[in-house]
């Protein structure tokens, strides 16, 4: 229920018809805040208003949101949204790469090596408890309240012991990113 139009495809000459489709379907599902955060970092760097932002930003967007992408991945993405080679990208294009970013589905090594990371706190005892969530949160700047944390606990606990193992921790992060 956002304000934002879902209807209109991208502008996009070059895309297939599954592919403006599941583009379509990725923008509809996405939360308001999710594309008001979007919109805002696009908003960020389109510094004169005129809805397109420098090509050559996008690299700095992409890292803002989390993605490292190669320079084949920023040639492929800039060749689907700036057909002309104008050197500029509009809102619905760049929402395009973003979705595409957020649909990717992580490898089972990269679930691994996140949980690796995530549960080798000071105890490292390959588990992910309340505390070591409560120091993770705090350590990316996340304000998250203990009764929160507590449901995250719960919905990813499947053995009911209140703390999150590998097997749950993969569970959750691949049921987050079914395959499109």
């Amino acid at each position: 229920s956002g304000d934002h139009n879902v209807s209109s495809p991208p502008p996009l000459s070059e895309m297939g018809k599954a592919d403006a489709g599941r583009y379509r379907r990725q923008k509809r599902e996405l939360k308001e805040s999710q594309y008001n955060e979007i919109r805002d970092s696009f908003d960020l760097f389109d510094t004169d208003g005129v809805g397109t932002i420098q090509s050559k930003d996008l690299v700095v967007l992409l890292r803002a949101l989390g993605s490292e992408p190669s320079k084949l991945e920023i040639k492929r993405f800039l060749s689907e949204v700036d057909a002309s080679n104008s050197g500029t990208i509009d809102f619905e294009g760049y929402l395009q790469i973003v979705l595409d970013k957020l649909a990717e589905r992580p490898t089972m090594d990269q679930v691994h090596k996140a949980f690796r990371m995530f549960s080798l706190g000071d105890n490292a005892t390959g588990e992910i408890t309340f505390d070591r969530l409560k120091e993770i949160a705090e350590q990316i700047g996340e304000t998250i309240s203990d009764e929160e944390l507590h449901e995250m606990i719960m919905e990813a606990d499947t053995s009911g012991t209140g703390i999150i193992r590998n097997e749950d921790f993969v569970r959750i992060v691949m049921s987050r990113h079914r395959a499109a």
